[in-house]
């Protein structure tokens, strides 16, 4: 289950990040630098704790309460 659940938080953060960045570069049409680190930063762990939840379900790691 540990195992399960540290996948889940890695999956979530690459694809909360990669999805960041792809956002600020073909959406906001500028760069990270000139996006923000705080900005990026909350960003990207907003887009992780999207993915994650539905990770939780899929992944049945039941981090969530049902």
């Amino acid at each position: 289950m540990l195992v399960k659940r540290l996948l889940l938080a890695a999956i979530s953060i690459g694809v909360g990040f990669v999805a960041t960045v792809l956002i600020v570069w073909y959406i906001c049409d500028t760069t990270v630098a000139e996006y923000g680190t705080i900005y990026t930063s909350t960003t990207a762990l907003s887009l992780a704790a999207a993915v994650a939840i539905w990770l939780d379900k899929f992944m049945e790691t039941k981090l969530l309460p049902e």
